[in-house]
């Protein structure tokens, strides 16, 4: 077990007067054990007491952390009642990652134990150490110098798959694997789409090129966007691009101890809607980065979130023209004692490519 990680998460526990928390998020389990699971859709749970920990494997998805006991079951075997059969009386926290075909048969069976859904954990999760901050940066350093080569390798008429690839194979040359599933590649229209699944479309002259990739490198995610244009650039493109780059600024220029997620949200907006662009603007600006590629804290609206050192999130802004194109640029920082810190520095000035 990390302990120090472990200490952290039982002082949470006391913050919220949970007795027990049961964890199955494999990236959660990974963040206290320093092991990976991968149950697949099985059931593997550490559950965490004031002075103790137990761990319910699957027969292939075993993991033994130190000062742990361990409990293997079969394929066939009853894994809510192993599960049951590891748990004490009282009030007891889950993580909102328990399958409910695991977790309503468990609440029915334990009548004395009061269930809560606990972000303790994820909350642990929330403030790096140096040691992950400097991981951060490794990753997003590797993710900078892909960025830089794949833009170079633009072709007329290539698909935005065949760019993916270009992609993946920039991070297999860095020494740290091919990415596993498709980085987001998005021609013309296909850019408008915050979430867009690329295609076989045709990059052609005139098109934005939007990409948001990152790699998991040591344990830890890289995330970035950046937005270029192909051979030329017309005038709306160029004002798009200026006022989504002045938002992003404007949202870090803001960044530090006891401002507000939903602060750092609102200097981004505050920027599209004075362009006249607010409409088109549908998500959030921030997301946290860490183990997962999506992890607290968010920028939710409703839910005041101050900004605390060690906090590591995106600063995504973008603005999506149904139909035609969109501009997005995504950056990561880490909150300082006093601002905050950039982990990746590729270029942000407006790009064409010839």
């Amino acid at each position: 077990m990390m302990k120090d990680r472990l200490e952290r998460v039982r002082a949470l526990m006391r913050r919220d007067g949970l007795e027990q928390l049961v964890i199955t998020q494999p990236q959660a389990i990974y963040y206290l054990t320093g092991l990976w699971c991968n149950p697949m859709d099985r059931l593997d749970a550490l559950v965490i007491t004031g002075d103790h920990c137990r761990m319910l494997c699957y027969v292939l998805a075993v993991i033994e952390p130190e000062d742990c006991e361990v409990t293997i079951y079969m394929d066939y075997g009853a894994a809510v009642e192993q599960l049951s059969a590891l748990l004490e009386p009282g009030v007891t926290g889950v993580d909102g990652y328990m399958h409910s075909r695991f977790l309503l048969p468990l609440m029915q069976q334990r009548g004395d134990i009061t269930f809560r859904v606990s972000s303790c954990v994820e909350d642990a999760r929330m403030i790096k150490t140096p040691q992950e901050v400097l991981l951060l940066r490794r990753a997003s350093e590797v993710t900078d110098a892909v960025f830089a080569d794949a833009f170079t390798k633009l072709r007329e008429g290539m698909t935005e798959l065949e760019l993916g690839a270009v992609f993946s194979d920039g991070f297999m040359a860095q020494g740290v694997g091919r990415f596993a599933g498709d980085p987001m590649v998005c021609f013309g229209a296909g850019s408008a789409e915050p979430h867009h699944n690329p295609g076989n479309a045709r990059l052609t002259p005139g098109d934005a090129v939007c990409v948001d990739t990152g790699k998991r490198i040591d344990g830890y995610y890289s995330d970035m966007t950046r937005t270029v244009f192909y051979k030329t650039c017309s005038d709306e493109q160029r004002r798009v691009y200026e006022t989504v780059l002045e938002a992003n600024l404007a949202a870090i220029d803001i960044i530090r101890p006891g401002v507000l997620m939903s602060e750092i949200h609102e200097a981004a907006c505050a920027v599209i809607r004075k362009a006249g662009y607010g409409d088109f603007y549908p998500h959030r600006t921030s997301h946290g980065i860490g183990i997962d590629y999506h992890e607290a804290p968010f920028d939710a609206v409703g839910k005041p979130l101050p900004v605390e050192p060690g906090m590591c999130f995106s600063v995504e802004p973008g603005i999506y023209l149904p139909g035609r194109f969109g501009v997005r640029i995504e950056d990561l920082v880490v909150v300082t004692k006093d601002g905050c810190s950039l982990l990746n520095h590729a270029p942000k000035a407006l790009t064409i490519i010839d």
